[in-house]
């Protein structure tokens, strides 16, 4: 026989069901195939659980009467009958039939768990999914959100009548690059436009320093441009740089620096 013809075998193996030949062989070839013993305990361990799991039921008292009353009726009539040794098939067809009922009903029952458990990981699926598809969302609504804020700012900006336009022009390492700093006279609160600045290293970042007239370089916001150099942030322009101070934007560690350390890529005319 081949390995999946013994396969067959050990559901009836394990409920004691196989004929005598039939078992002798099959237990020899489980004294070579681990797969096959591994299986095999685990079918004998399902069937001593349903075993436990059935209800004894006892016969009526009419049954056993009705039992004796043809036992000795036949004693009476007939001479001692020769005893007729059955094929071992034959004596236990019922009991077999049961156990493979028994063995058939727990495969069904495996293959509903099996089912269910694979319906619930793509459920699982389905709700990371929904869940990711919520963040994203929420995360392009919060991005629109900031953006009308600045432009609500700029508005603003532009039309108050106390601001002030400063323009930044690249330098030799970033000619194409512009900026325009607008600023409230009054409270300091600047906005800063960008276009042309190139993307930069994802540990590096744009600084913007304000560097008033006899005075070290003052740090300002540290920013990042989107793919085509453009960038909007809002900052707090220090009262010492509200006159005559120049404006420039600089290469730094994406965390920012205390003091210019990088390249400078716009920078405003000096007074």
């Amino acid at each position: 026989m081949t390995h999946n013809d013994y396969q067959e075998l050990l559901a009836a193996y394990a409920l004691d069901a196989l004929d005598p030949v039939e078992s002798r062989a099959l237990g020899e070839h489980l004294s070579s195939c681990v797969q096959c013993r591994q299986e095999l305990v685990t079918l004998r361990d399902t069937s001593a659980l349903l075993a436990h799991a059935a209800t004894t039921q006892a016969p009526g008292d009419h049954v056993r009467a009705q039992i004796l009353a043809s036992v000795r009726a036949e004693a009476a009539h007939t001479r001692p009958a020769q005893v007729v040794q059955m094929p071992a098939r034959a004596q236990t067809s019922w009991p077999n039939l049961l156990r493979l009922a028994a063995a058939i009903a727990f495969v069904a029952l495996l293959a509903g768990v099996i089912v269910l458990w694979q319906r619930d990981t793509r459920l699982q699926g389905e709700v990371a999914r929904l869940s990711r598809q919520v963040e994203a969302q929420q995360s392009d609504l919060e991005r629109d959100r900031d953006l009308m804020t600045h432009q609500k700012e700029a508005l603003a900006l532009l039309t108050s009548t106390n601001t002030k336009k400063i323009e930044l022009n690249g330098t030799q390492v970033a000619q194409n690059a512009r900026a325009t700093v607008m600023f409230d006279e009054k409270t300091g609160r600047a906005m800063l436009f960008t276009q042309g600045l190139p993307a930069l290293a994802a540990d590096k970042a744009y600084e913007v320093w304000f560097i008033p007239k006899g005075h070290a370089p003052m740090p300002g916001k540290v920013f990042t441009v989107d793919p085509s150099g453009h960038a909007m942030i809002t900052d707090q322009m220090p009262p010492e740089a509200m006159n005559n101070a120049v404006i420039a934007i600089t290469i730094e560690p994406k965390s920012g620096s205390a003091a210019p350390t990088g390249a400078i890529y716009l920078a405003s005319p000096a007074s």
